[in-house]
């Protein structure tokens, strides 16, 4: 029963008749204070990971910036030694000039990725409606020399157009596809690029019959630099499918990849409804 406090009461008869009142308070107003400090917490939460991620982009556009001059002048000087110098020393010498070029275009590779990578945030272009179909094409005919010389098969469904940077689209759908061609272990690479509606929303897709990737590295392969075969068994700076990650991301979508070695691999992301408005950072 309860009392005209709207407090619980328990009565409890005893052999001397004594009755035992217990009023247990419980405020009406104790859920919603909880629920309104979640929110706060979780607002100081996502404006601290919003200030991290924009001081990392800052910091990887002034490192990409920065190192551009010393590494032209490096390359040039080395490029100057073996236009006066090779051949006309020991072999040694020859050797360890074409050794400093590699480096030299390795490191001009990765400090490329790393504009890539920053651009991503600072160069975005507000979101528009944008044709996906018109995006995978585009994509595809700045690959066309690549596909043809693999003889590979690229296959595409009818895609709906969302809102989002047209441009970073292309960018994502090309280094996926890119991907797709790279790692296909000599045989002929089948692409299927496509989409599905599980649950409610848009999950786009590029599938491929290539040398798959270990379940374990399905994570790893989205980190900057990080490589799960040798330079000199497939090309590539590991930078693409980072590039790809906050291209998603800055959509507020996800991306993952589905695969196990020699099946091929299928990436997988989102891009989410726009009708209830565009993320902070993208909006006009």
């Amino acid at each position: 029963m309860r009392n005209h406090r709207s407090a619980r009461v328990r009565v409890a008869g005893g052999k001397s008749g004594r009755v035992a009142i217990e009023e247990a308070r419980l405020p009406a107003d104790t859920t919603g204070r909880a629920i309104a400090q979640m929110r706060r917490e979780l607002d100081v939460m996502r404006e601290r990971e919003s200030l991290l991620k924009h001081e990392l982009d800052e910091f990887i556009r002034l490192t990409a910036h920065d190192l551009h001059e010393p590494l032209r002048m490096v390359s040039c000087y080395v490029q100057l030694l073996e236009r006066r110098y090779c051949g006309r020393l020991d072999s040694d010498a020859d050797e360890f000039i074409q050794f400093a070029m590699d480096g030299a275009r390795r490191m001009q590779a990765m400090v490329d990725g790393l504009s890539a990578l920053s651009r991503v945030t600072s160069a975005g272009r507000p979101f528009r409606t944008a044709d996906l179909n018109a995006s995978v094409q585009s994509a595809v005919s700045a690959l066309r020399p690549a596909i043809d010389e693999a003889g590979a098969v690229v296959r595409c469904d009818t895609l709906p157009s969302v809102l989002a940077d047209g441009a970073q689209l292309e960018q994502l759908y090309h280094n996926l596809i890119g991907n797709a061609l790279r790692f296909s272990n000599g045989r002929r690479p089948r692409v299927h690029v496509g989409v599905e509606n599980k649950s409610g929303e848009h999950v786009f897709f590029v599938r491929d019959n290539g040398i798959g990737i270990d379940p374990r590295y399905a994570e790893k392969v989205f980190v900057m630099f990080q490589r799960l075969h040798a330079r000199d068994e497939y090309e590539g700076n590991g930078i693409g499918l980072a590039v790809c990650k906050r291209i998603v991301e800055r959509h507020g979508g996800r991306i993952w990849v589905e695969s196990e070695p020699g099946k091929g691999a299928a990436f997988r992301f989102t891009i989410p409804d726009r009708k209830e408005g565009l993320p902070k950072e993208t909006k006009p």
